[in-house]
């Protein structure tokens, strides 16, 4: 019989590295009746007393958690993480623009953003909050770049689509790029309407035609009419480059050319219908 921290069977205890390796194993549990572990452990010699394995289990339990903290970080959970961050810095660069801008008041500046910025770094006092602003802008500048690279590496599909920056979006607010790929394009095309989704449910709205995808630009250049229209065929292309980025990671020219083909469709064939009805 084995328990974490040894053998019994074998009346061998384990060291640190072995108690840790035990623990991270996917093995089922034993079906053996459950013993005291604490006199175990002190019997095989892993601990002298209680307080000795008290001490011993708070050391193992703070590196397992460390271990299974390292094996969370993967390129994924750091786009997830950047994006969040990315929104992070766009709410303290507005918040910081306004303070900027109502102190300026006081000193007769016309100008916003960082042109007033670096019209008063120079200053006393309120300079401390131009110089701020102007480094919380490089680093979202900074931030952004990053994003795209890593979001072209990871989906390269869906960022040919989108764009790399909507495209590390819709993965972060679907809960991976895993998780994207199995959801339908019907689901997708709703990523971030929830709000209006739920109040469609309870009867008290229409039902939302897109969600983050409505910053794409073949639907914010298309009339109200075909939006719907335009967001499903987009939807679908979504569904498979997830699938394709998640399984394969080869970039696929002929999704975007596919999609723009039937967005054209949707024009032409939405505009003929306008002239038959004339």
């Amino acid at each position: 019989m084995e328990i974490w921290c040894g053998s019994i069977s074998e009346r061998r205890a384990y060291s640190k590295e072995e108690s840790l390796e035990r623990l991270l194993s996917p093995e089922k549990a034993s079906p053996e009746p459950q013993i005291d572990i604490r006199a175990a452990a002190i019997e095989l010699g892993f601990a002298s007393d209680g307080i000795d394995y008290n001490r011993r289990l708070r050391d193992i339990a703070i590196d397992l958690v460390k271990r299974q903290l390292e094996g969370m970080c993967t390129p994924q959970s750091d786009l997830m993480q950047m994006v969040e961050s990315l929104d992070d810095l766009n709410v303290a660069i507005n918040l910081i623009e306004e303070r900027l801008y109502e102190w300026s008041l006081f000193y007769g500046m016309r100008c916003r953003g960082e042109e007033l910025a670096r019209a008063l770094s120079g200053r006393e006092g309120i300079g401390l909050v131009a110089r701020s602003l102007l480094e919380l802008t490089r680093a979202r500048e900074d931030l952004e770049e990053l994003l795209e690279t890593r979001a072209r590496e990871l989906a390269p599909n869906l960022s040919a689509i989108l764009g790399p920056v909507l495209a590390a979006r819709l993965i972060s607010r679907a809960g991976g790029l895993e998780r994207l790929a199995m959801l339908p394009a019907s689901t997708i095309q709703v990523i971030g309407a929830e709000r209006a989704l739920f109040r469609h449910l309870r009867g008290k709205a229409p039902s939302p035609k897109h969600g983050l995808i409505f910053r794409h630009p073949l639907i914010q250049s298309s009339p109200k009419r075909l939006r719907g229209r335009i967001a499903r065929a987009l939807a679908s292309k979504l569904a498979i480059a997830a699938r394709i980025d998640l399984y394969s990671g080869t970039i696929d020219p002929e999704l975007a050319e596919a999609l723009n083909k039937r967005v054209s469709q949707i024009r032409d064939r939405a505009m003929l219908s306008r002239r038959e009805d004339k």
